[in-house]
């Protein structure tokens, strides 16, 4: 019989990271399409800085408070990347990763003499999916879902501004449920997995990406360890099977 109080843990973490999972897949086949790899790792960085400085600045800032101002860090580097990739489209991967740089290095920083730093960037870089709330869940569970609906829906949220915008929404979010390290690997990693495939691999890729997550959150569970490095380790582990599983050698 299941352990209730484990089950209290693992549930809402096991939503959270498919709410994650099911619409980051789209988004990171699109980053992948694109060739922009490190937009996600810096716009996810540019939101996690926002949400410590308005924490240091703002004494019990409210969930509202912290939100607003994440999402529009998150927007206007959003802009400034697509006015990138229009004036000088051979030099945006560099200029990407650079701003990761700095928001990383902002971060410390901002955190140096911070009583709980190392803690604070812990929670950034790995998150706390296993300690995530329901509330938490319920609150973001509308980005997410009207996100997906919309990305289906309308194929023109896709091009130019839109898609930055969609994707700073939905990664400021995410940065805050499951931290940066896991933003990275359940965008790039199951879009990885079935680039090479022929056809339509959106369903495919969703359900790696969910298996991703439910062997990341059950192995951090049975073995007490950090659940956003086991999950890194569980999206890399499907993609590399996934891979190889699929691999066609070339005829003789």
């Amino acid at each position: 019989m299941a352990n209730p109080e484990a089950l209290e843990i693992v549930l809402p973490a096991a939503i959270a990271g498919l709410m994650v999972a099911i619409l980051h897949v789209p988004l990171g086949m699109e980053v992948l399409r694109r060739g922009i790899i490190f937009i996600d790792l810096a716009i996810a960085q540019i939101a996690g800085l926002c949400v410590v400085l308005v924490n240091l600045w703002v004494h019990e800032a409210s969930w509202i408070v912290i939100q607003i101002s994440a999402v529009t860090a998150a927007l206007a580097a959003a802009a400034f990347f697509r006015w990138v990739e229009k004036t000088a489209p051979q030099e945006q991967e560099a200029v990407i990763g650079s701003s990761f740089i700095l928001a990383a290095a902002a971060v410390l920083l901002a955190l140096a003499n911070h009583p709980h730093g190392g803690e604070e960037v812990q929670h950034i870089l790995s998150g706390q999916i296993l300690f995530v709330s329901w509330d938490r869940i319920l609150a973001f569970a509308p980005v997410y879902a009207v996100g997906f609906i919309v990305w289906l829906a309308l194929p023109a949220i896709r091009q130019g501004m839109w898609f930055f915008a969609l994707f700073a929404v939905v990664v400021t979010a995410s940065v805050q449920l499951v931290g940066v390290y896991v933003v990275f690997a359940s965008l790039i990693l199951p879009a990885l997995a079935v680039n090479k495939m022929q056809g339509s691999s959106l369903p495919f890729a969703i359900l790696l990406s969910v298996l991703s997550v439910l062997a990341g959150i059950i192995i951090s569970t049975l073995f007490d360890l950090p659940a956003g490095p086991v999950l890194v380790f569980a999206f890399a582990a499907v993609t590399i099977i996934t891979r190889v599983a699929t691999h066609r050698r070339p005829p003789h």
